[in-house]
């Protein structure tokens, strides 16, 4: 799957993609009241760039992870926020550095 095809909705979702950004964790709160750690960064594939966010101990598979470096990501959900397409790496995802 191409980054530039994803849609939101979309789940189960398995790229290889290379890193681009990635920011310090930070805390949310959500509107019900849970705060969640997560990691808002970028990856790129040959189709262009994607939004992503690691979702709380998701977090800890981003170690050893440099900007540059070719990752596998699996078993990802695909959402949009204010009309930015997102790929979330959530609970029974997972991120493996593979180049």
């Amino acid at each position: 799957m191409r980054l530039a095809d994803l849609r939101p909705g979309m789940e189960h979702m398995n790229f290889r993609v290379r890193v681009m950004k990635l920011n310090e964790a930070r805390k949310v709160k959500t509107y019900s009241g849970l705060e969640h750690t997560l990691v808002e960064g970028e990856v790129a594939d040959d189709s262009g760039n994607v939004s992503v966010t690691v979702w709380n101990e998701k977090i800890a598979e981003l170690e050893g992870i440099e900007i540059g470096d070719l990752v596998e990501m699996k078993n990802c959900f695909i959402t949009s926020f204010r009309g930015i397409i997102q790929i979330n790496v959530g609970r029974d995802s997972g991120i493996i550095k593979v180049g």
